[in-house]
């Protein structure tokens, strides 16, 4: 009890004691604090990290060695090219003006028909008559130019290459000129070519198509090898032979699916290269026979459109008369349709013939 006594005597003393020693503390880190604020450099001048205390860095952690700050590069600014002045509107070609000009023509008339034709009020159908009559002038007068400036060049005339002219006495000498070079043609391709005859004795437009050959036969001797594909005969044909394939095989060298493979049939065969060249499928007569085997000759030949050379030599009077044609000018083909292989497959001349029959 008397222990108690005596600390509750002396405790106001500690207390006392206490409250002095934490003002000393707090005094002595004021005054800490406003020697730092001295000795930190006010805003905007340089100084080091190192000089601010470390209470104030402590986020930077603790290092045994601290690398100096990086040094920033100061890059110059680029210079800024020179200012390029805009180029101005290239100049047209005389044909880049005409081709604007039409473009805009062009529309202007498209748009003149639409407006009229979705909305034809008497203003919008006058503004468009009156560009479709400028348009019409405009295609005269390119035709009258055209004929003008057409008379200077004979190398397109058509009549003076070889085409048919429309003089109704001209036409005339130039049908008769044509039919002779066709038939010169044909007669000499009767030395390296012949025909096929596919018939059935049973078809009334192989009746029709038999004689018709023989007269073609005979007027530019021709060798025409009949092919009965039933075996029967035709009254101008006696000798021909039953089909033994040879049919098949024209028609695949020529391209013509079997089933559409019909009688009559008459088919241009050179016997030297096995090539063979479809005349006509169906009735014929013989100047459509003659004509169709001309123009195969000349559509193989390459000369599809053009008239022979004897033919213009005739009608424009280059020198060469038509009696006095050589075999050399004729035209052969160079590129039929197909070749057939196997015996009897060219009806050339009569020893091809026989070679066939046997």
């Amino acid at each position: 009890m008397a222990r108690a006594n005596h600390l509750l005597a002396h405790l106001p003393g500690c207390i006392a004691a206490v409250m002095v020693m934490i003002a000393g503390t707090l005094a002595h880190a004021q005054e800490a604090v406003e020697l730092a604020e001295r000795a930190v450099p006010p805003m905007g001048a340089a100084s080091a990290p190192e000089e601010a205390p470390y209470w104030r860095r402590s986020r930077e952690g603790w290092f045994w060695q601290k690398d100096p700050p990086p040094v920033r590069k100061v890059i110059p600014p680029k210079p800024m090219p020179p200012a390029v002045p805009a180029p101005g509107p290239a100049e047209l070609s005389p044909d880049d003006r005409d081709l604007a000009a039409l473009a805009e023509f062009k529309l202007r008339m498209e748009r003149a028909l639409n407006v009229a034709t979705i909305n034809p009020t008497e203003a919008n159908v006058m503004r468009y008559l009156e560009l479709h009559a400028e348009a019409r002038r405009k295609a005269s007068v390119l035709a009258d130019v055209g004929s003008a400036v057409a008379l200077r060049m004979p190398w397109i005339d058509g009549t003076t290459s070889g085409s048919r002219p429309v003089q109704p006495t001209a036409q005339r000498a130039f049908d008769a000129i044509k039919l002779q070079d066709r038939d010169q043609l044909l007669r000499e391709l009767t030395q390296t070519h012949g025909l096929y005859f596919f018939f059935r004795s049973n078809c009334a437009y192989c009746h029709v198509q038999g004689p018709m050959l023989r007269q073609f036969q005979e007027k530019y001797g021709f060798t025409v090898f009949a092919v009965s594909l039933d075996g029967g005969q035709l009254p101008e044909y006696p000798n021909a032979v039953r089909d033994n394939g040879l049919a098949q095989r024209v028609a695949d060298a020529m391209g013509v699916p079997s089933q559409h493979f019909v009688v009559p049939a008459v088919v241009l065969a050179k016997p030297s290269t096995k090539e063979v060249i479809p005349v006509g499928f169906g009735a014929m007569t013989m100047d459509e026979m003659a004509d169709r085997v001309a123009m195969v000759v000349r559509v193989r030949d390459g000369g599809a459109g053009r008239a022979s050379r004897q033919t213009v030599a005739a009608l424009m009077g280059d020198g060469l008369e038509p009696s006095a044609m050589r075999s050399g000018d004729v035209v052969e083909p160079v590129a039929p349709s197909g070749r057939i292989g196997g015996p009897g497959a060219g009806p050339g001349n009569a020893a091809a013939s026989a070679a066939v029959r046997r």
